[in-house]
């Protein structure tokens, strides 16, 4: 019976593990714009934190056990000389940590704007400093440097109630600079409209246990939904002048893994950055008439009605675009053909001639397939869209006793290529042996091009 007692709480306790790990995770639905981030800003010099965010030593020179900077330079101890994780950063700064002997917290934020009963998203990056390959630690001086393994814990405001927490395990050094995301999702109480953010150090300090952190992230966690128009086409539809004028009937579908209710406020944008509340539209559909331009719509969705236009509380759908197009068909016109010799006599080591003609063929407009272009994509009324890009042809005739055709062939504008066969030049000093041309010809179709391939044998002959 005792045995038994005992197997029942060594299980727990892997199920209390288990739970804890399984804690860590991302929104698996809609997101919110951040409602805050933290980046750690840019610039050459070193930084410290705000007073009361840290129980380390904050220092300018190289971070020793327990003590960290803000900083853009990462070159201390073999340490990885990596940039920090933000994007398009010049110079970018990101919490260089080295971590203490003992465990315990090491760095702490308040999160405030925050709406109740709201589910939430954090999500911060974290890089192992401290490469793989670089082994100095241990009695040996041989041995690999110590994990970093960092605890995530969500408090309230008083910090007497733990809303949620999250371990990520050791993460070992690597052989390349990974920064790596984790976050954690939870849920407001009834009143609650700010946190506290806490990082905990659960790692051995001494050699290895350095690590940065960057990119502190907080926003809503929804339902995942998406939209789709009456033919079940979802993220977008193309439609043509051949439908004007146009309408369409877009539906939201949440799939209430996280809200119980929904609440809508549609938007619509002509270039998917700029948007706009549509007036009047808060249901889950919208019925759109007599469109005649590219437009994007999106919805914002909130659970309570009086935060659908809070930023701090909706989520934001990814949008549907219908674009509207024009079809414009190329015209046929003659071309204008030109044709030119020249002759030439190569003696080596008995002479055999050589006769080059060359004809050029232009034309302001090619056979091509319709083009489809979209109506905002258009280009100003005082261009002639009738007129397609040129297409330049030239043909070089290669004669020696038999005729021989050889094709050089620039292919530009809708079709888009460019071809050139595989030939040989025939030049002064060459041997006088065979020649094998492989050659493609393209000629002329309904629409473009069309091609076949022929392999020559030229023959060279002595005068």
């Amino acid at each position: 019976m005792i045995k038994s007692f005992i197997h029942y709480l060594i299980l727990l306790g892997f199920m209390g593990v288990s739970q804890l790990q399984a804690q860590l995770g991302f929104c698996k639905g809609n997101s919110g714009s951040p409602i805050f981030k933290e980046d750690f800003g840019t610039g050459k010099g070193d930084s410290s934190l705000n007073q009361g965010s840290t129980t380390y030593r904050f220092t300018q020179g190289s971070p020793i056990d327990g003590s960290y900077k803000v900083s853009s330079n990462t070159n201390w101890y073999g340490w990885f000389i990596t940039k920090d994780h933000t994007p398009n950063d010049n110079n970018g700064r990101c919490l260089i940590v080295n971590a203490s002997y003992n465990s315990g917290e090491f760095f702490t934020i308040p999160i405030s704007g925050l709406c109740e009963n709201t589910t939430y998203e954090f999500s911060s990056w974290l890089i192992n400093l401290f490469p793989a390959y670089n082994r100095v630690c241990g009695p040996s001086g041989n041995e690999s440097a110590n994990p970093i393994n960092i605890t995530f814990e969500i408090w309230d405001s008083t910090e007497t109630l733990l809303l949620k927490k999250g371990n990520t395990g050791d993460i070992h050094g690597s052989y390349d600079p990974n920064w790596q995301q984790y976050g954690l999702v939870f849920k407001t109480n009834p009143g609650q409209e700010s946190v506290i953010l806490k990082m905990r150090n659960n790692g051995l300090g001494g050699c290895g246990n350095d690590l940065a952190i960057d990119d502190i992230v907080f926003k809503t966690c929804g339902d995942s939904i998406v939209i789709e128009d009456e033919l079940k086409n979802r993220q977008q539809t193309t439609v043509s002048e051949n439908n004007y004028p146009y309408s369409i009937t877009l539906t939201a579908l949440p799939d209430f893994t996280v809200f119980s209710s929904h609440h809508y406020q549609w938007q619509k944008s002509l270039n998917s950055k700029d948007w706009y509340n549509i007036e009047g539209e808060d249901r889950n559909n919208i019925s759109i008439k007599n469109l005649k331009e590219t437009t994007y719509y999106r919805v914002l969705v909130a659970e309570d009605a009086i935060n659908v236009l809070n930023t701090s509380c909706h989520l934001i759908t990814d949008y549907f675009k219908i674009s509207v197009v024009d079809i414009i068909k190329a015209q046929k016109k003659e071309p204008k053909k030109t044709k030119t010799k020249i002759t030439k006599t190569i003696t080596n080591p008995k002479p055999y001639a050589v006769v080059e003609e060359k004809e050029i063929v232009e034309s302001t407009i090619i056979d091509t397939q319709p083009q489809i272009i979209e109506k905002d994509s258009l280009p100003n009324s005082d261009v002639d869209t009738n007129l397609l890009p040129k297409t330049y042809k030239e043909i070089i005739t290669v004669l020696d006793g038999n005729k021989v055709i050889k094709h050089k062939v620039w292919i530009d504008g809708a079709i888009g290529q460019y071809v050139q066969t595989n030939e040989k030049i025939i030049k002064k000093g060459d041997d006088r042996s065979d020649i094998v041309i492989n050659e493609t010809i393209y000629y002329r179709a309904v629409y473009g091009f069309n091609s076949v391939k022929r392999t020559y044998v030229i023959k060279l002959k002595s005068k």
